[in-house]
């Protein structure tokens, strides 16, 4: 309180000057002009508010975080002589719009940014925040349709993958999960790497690996698991090794220091549904300033890469985006031609030279890239080709063939199959998978000639290599190795 009291008496002169110019004139508990301390007034003016108490209280505390986190930082690099990469914090505010860029400015002076993010199904109970019991209820949702948070909400476009990149600085999200207990989450893995690719991210960290081997039940958390875990050496040769493209900046918002503490808002925030977004301040020409836009489109990440720089002048630009997010059809395309999101039907193509497949509910599509064709009969899973050696697929002569569907502890029991339902027995270990099917065609000349290895859940050989295409999938085989 006295800090904020010397603060204000260092911007306006005295204290009875600062609450002259304040149009709230409403007493806060703790203002003392005489002691010279002045209290806080209620946090949730300052992003509903907004007038100018409400700005110096925001931009008194957000100076002080950059103060702290600056300070700190210079004494971890230059006093102790720490070499590793140092961020600031990774938590969120009351108020992505208003309250986010003041957030996000006292952290730019460390060497990375980093938030957590996550995507969950409906899901009650006593423990429910942490754990999955008997006796819980829940029920199944998909990322891939930007189901709502409830029936009969709007789409929620807001997903944990959609990544802004600030001031230019790296970008990791170090807790990213689709929670349990949800059938729909074979599409974590792929959509991740393709995707977080194509908007800079530069780090994913799964949460959370508790155990070192895998799941004994399903935990709300628990990412060592056969949909999750198990997908992991196609997506990780996918984002580790860059074979998707890295799309262009479709969207770049500068935001002044005086813009963040007059409480302007961001104008590149995701929203959480369509109501938050006005459609008419979406730019129908090549270019236009962000600073005219209440919020750019939530679905320009899936198209590529969304910039905000905090404490920097001068006008932004936004891309025309009209030819590559089509909200009739519910398709949105890269800008890279690599990668397509059809919310409508809830499926992603991934269609790289090194690169191919797709997730989501497959059943009923043949999915057809540039190489190859896959028909798999599923409702929801994912299946993922990958160059092992460098080349093309076109020319390959070692390929990874990954394929996924679902999975539930053995004993896993609920009141009925699907919708809102209770859950009797949360099971026990080993994990199960729901039976593959389907067959996977190459489009190469000598695709019938491709020596295909079926792999056990290690990796290694379960027998003798076949010839001939298509490849028609086994039940319970997750891996093969395609070779020349």
């Amino acid at each position: 309180m006295k800090q904020f009291g010397d603060w204000l008496t260092e911007k306006y002169g005295t204290l009875d000057k600062a609450f002259a110019g304040w149009e709230d004139k409403e007493a806060v508990k703790g203002d003392d002009r005489a002691a010279g301390r002045v209290g806080f007034t209620a946090l949730w003016k300052l992003f509903s508010d907004r007038r100018l108490r409400s700005q110096d209280t925001a931009t008194f505390l957000a100076t002080n975080m950059k103060t702290f986190y600056d300070g700190t930082y210079k004494f971890l690099k230059e006093d102790l002589g720490v070499k590793s990469a140092v961020y600031g914090s990774n938590w969120i505010t009351a108020s992505p719009q208003y309250l986010a860029p003041l957030d996000k400015w006292s952290n730019v002076g460390a060497d990375f940014m980093d938030r957590h993010g996550y995507f969950g199904a409906p899901h009650t109970g006593p423990t429910s925040g942490y754990a999955i019991s008997p006796g819980d209820q829940y029920d199944d949702r998909s990322a891939l349709l930007f189901s709502p948070d409830k029936p009969g909400d709007p789409e929620n476009y807001s997903l944990p993958l959609f990544d802004i990149l600030y001031n230019n600085k790296p970008s990791t999200i170090t807790e990213i999960n689709h929670t349990p207990p949800n059938r729909f989450r074979a599409d974590q893995p792929l959509a991740n790497a393709a995707y977080g690719l194509l908007q800079g991210t530069d780090a994913f960290f799964f949460f959370a690996s508790g155990t070192p081997g895998w799941e004994g039940t399903l935990g709300k958390f628990g990412v060592r698991t056969p949909v999750t875990a198990g997908q992991f050496p196609g997506a990780a040769l996918l984002y580790r090794q860059g074979l998707v493209k890295p799309g262009p900046t479709v969207a770049e918002a500068n935001l002044s220091v005086g813009d963040l503490t007059t409480l302007k808002g961001a104008p590149v925030t995701a929203p959480q549904n369509l109501d938050e977004l006005r459609l008419k301040d979406v730019p129908g020409g090549r270019i236009a300033e962000p600073e005219r836009l209440s919020s750019i489109d939530p679905l320009a990440f899936l198209t590529g890469k969304v910039r905000m720089n905090l404490g920097v002048e001068g006008a932004g630009k936004v891309m025309d985006l009209s030819k590559l997010i089509d909200r009739n059809a519910k398709v949105a395309k890269s800008a890279t031609g690599e990668l397509t999101w059809d919310w409508g039907k809830g499926r992603i193509l991934v269609n790289a030279p090194q690169a191919q497949g797709a997730t989501g509910f497959l059943k009923g599509w043949t999915a057809a890239t540039v190489d190859a064709t896959f028909t798999l009969p599923l409702e929801y899973g994912a299946v993922l080709l990958v160059s092992l050696d460098g080349k093309p697929i076109a020319t390959s002569t070692r390929m990874l063939l990954q394929v996924m569907s679902e999975d539930q502890p053995s004993g896993w029991k609920t009141s009925a199959a699907s919708g809102m339902r209770t859950i009797e027995s949360v099971g026990h270990g080993p994990f199960v998978v729901k039976n593959l099917e389907g067959t996977i065609a190459l489009k190469r000349p000598d695709a019938a000639k491709l020596r295909v290895t079926a792999l056990d859940f290690n990796g290694y050989p379960k027998g003798k290599p076949t010839l001939g295409a298509p490849i028609k999938l086994q039940a319970d085989t997750l891996y093969y190795l395609l070779e020349k």
